[in-house]
């Protein structure tokens, strides 16, 4: 089978030429009423990278558009990922056990943010901002002292203090209690910010040390 389709590569993060290796199609109809439909499943594999993902599309004669087309939905598994996680949060660093800790709940909120789960991403990066507050200071027991104990250590600095508590802090508390809906790039924009923070805090101090261990010594 030689047939091509353009779809979103997970590992080119854009669309690209892929080749239908496997199609198996069914379709359906009702016995007892002029309803029908189909499903269709395809394994497609990326002609950039030859990733290989599995399509899924389905439509319903009762789902029309107004001139009586049916409506074709159609999914990927894995999920289409919009976004890469970044290359040291992929790495396994055996002296970083917190960050891997941490990357568990980042995982979570990768996938949220594939299939378009978009306020609960929002809620998971407001999560993950509390347990790095309570990893670096400890718990102070309610959350506005978590966040203060945690400007005077110095993980924020004060210009991006106002940023942190009421942008990235707050889109969190508006998605669970306000019926904030973020979309794709307001989710990427807080990521952009946990992950600077996790960065200074977890990754920067490592490689630093090990740049440390390899600079001569003054005799």
């Amino acid at each position: 089978m030689n047939e091509k389709i353009v779809a979103h590569c997970n590992k080119c993060l854009g669309d690209r030429n892929h080749q239908i290796l496997f199609t198996e199609c069914n379709e359906w109809a009702n016995d007892d009423s002029p309803v029908y439909g189909a499903i269709t499943w395809a394994l497609i594999k990326c002609l950039g990278c030859d990733d290989v993902r599995l399509k899924h599309q389905h439509w319903f004669s009762e789902d029309a558009d107004v001139d009586g087309t049916p409506n074709t939905y159609t999914n990927y598994y894995p999920p289409s990922v919009t976004r890469q996680k970044p290359i040291w949060q992929r790495q396994f660093f055996p002296s970083a056990l917190r960050l891997f800790q941490l990357n568990s709940l980042s995982d979570e909120i990768y996938d949220a943010l594939g299939v378009g789960a978009y306020r609960l991403a929002t809620m998971g990066i407001r999560a993950l901002v509390e347990r790095i507050m309570i990893d670096a200071v400890g718990d102070r027991g309610r959350f506005e002292n978590n966040i203060s104990a945690f400007f005077e250590a110095g993980f924020v600095a004060p210009k991006q203090q106002d940023t942190f508590k009421n942008i990235l802090i707050e889109a969190g508390h508006a998605a669970m209690h306000r019926n904030f809906k973020p979309d794709a790039e307001a989710v990427n924009t807080l990521l952009d910010m946990v992950e600077g923070i996790m960065r200074s805090i977890y990754y920067e101090p490592m490689v630093a040390e090990q740049v440390n261990k390899a600079i001569p010594r003054r005799r």
